[in-house]
């Protein structure tokens, strides 16, 4: 099909909050029913991305999406998240930068005070966007790392980073906090009422894939691994697009790949009236329209990646005079 539409988190599991899973969402109701639905086993947008673009996982996030938010970059790469450990009376929670909305400034403070601390190991930091952080580490020093969505809201004493150089991963999470925990930055926050960003968390690590094939000629995404996966395959990227009108009408068999993620930010940081909001608004622009996009691209593919499995929903051009079909709630599909 030559438009996939990828929503990641608009199918939640049981755990999700009652409200959030008992929303109604008409337009996107309406349209699944017509669809033609395939269950598929990938799951998440992040292993879904991997297979669309044939790159092996486990992918080495921190140098692809280094390659969207900065340009590709040799060397090997890590990831180095700003987030927030709560301390509890028997183990440490992760929470990530959807709850903090650190600032540029912030951010530029922060890694300046990292890169003094860690420069003697090698290390070299790097924040080209407020809530993703990176540090390219010497050859031999990549550790065995958990990815950030793993590791959030759990006790991360058996998650933490561990190599087989001479950095000890361990010890340089335990000197961030230290760092971190007094930083004027941080006094400022506190102030503020705000929570810290007392830590960083290493994760994705690895060097530039050797080559990535893009099956589409266009891309709409503000997700920092879809920029980066178009970037690195010489695809044309623009800014995500909010209204379906923004997306241009391909020949066939070229495909335009549009990836909305306006619902994680909402989702990670607990926020359910801003994820129904999202979601409300997403109903409105994109899902009111995908008959009409059905028509325009001849043919359209829904891809709702979650925790379990990804649900794909196909509408052809006939299937909008589906009328017979049963509307089912969104929580139905997950």
């Amino acid at each position: 099909m030559p438009l996939d539409l990828v929503v990641p988190d608009l199918l939640l599991d049981a755990g999700a909050p009652a409200s959030l899973r008992e929303a109604r969402l008409p337009w996107a109701e309406r349209w699944l029913a017509r669809a033609d639905r395939q269950r598929s086993e990938i799951r998440g947008l992040e292993s879904w991305l991997a297979a669309a673009f044939q790159v092996p996982e486990p992918m080495p996030v921190a140098a692809i999406t280094l390659g969207g938010d900065a340009g590709p970059r040799e060397g090997l790469w890590l990831r180095a998240d700003p987030v927030h450990m709560r301390i509890g009376q028997d183990s440490v929670s992760l929470h990530d930068a959807s709850i903090l909305r650190v600032t540029a400034a912030e951010a530029a403070a922060l890694v300046e005070s990292l890169q003094d601390l860690f420069a003697g190991d090698g290390l070299e930091f790097h924040a080209p966007a407020p809530a993703r952080w990176y540090v390219r580490v010497p050859a031999g020093e990549l550790p065995r790392t958990t990815r950030l969505d793993d590791a959030l809201g759990r006790n991360i004493f058996r998650l933490l980073p561990a190599g087989d150089g001479r950095i000890n991963w361990g010890s340089a999470i335990t000197e961030t906090q230290m760092l971190m925990s007094a930083h004027p930055v941080n006094v400022a926050r506190e102030g503020e009422g705000l929570p810290a960003i007392n830590s960083v968390w290493f994760w994705g690590g690895g060097a530039l894939p050797a080559a990535v094939r893009s099956p589409y000629v266009l891309v709409h995404a503000g997700d920092a691994l879809a920029r980066g996966l178009a970037t690195l395959a010489g695809v044309r990227l623009v800014d995500p697009a909010q209204d379906p009108s923004c997306v241009e009408p391909v020949r066939a068999p070229e495909r335009v790949l549009v990836v909305d993620d306006r619902l994680t930010a909402a989702l990670r940081g607990g926020d359910e009236q801003a994820w129904i909001a999202a979601a409300t608004a997403l109903d409105e622009s994109w899902f009111s329209r995908l008959g009409e996009a059905a028509e325009r691209f001849d043919g359209v593919r829904l891809v709702l990646p979650g925790a379990r499995d990804t649900l794909v929903a196909t509408l052809s051009p006939s299937a909008r005079w589906r009328w017979l079909r049963k509307r089912m709630p969104m929580a139905a599909y997950a």
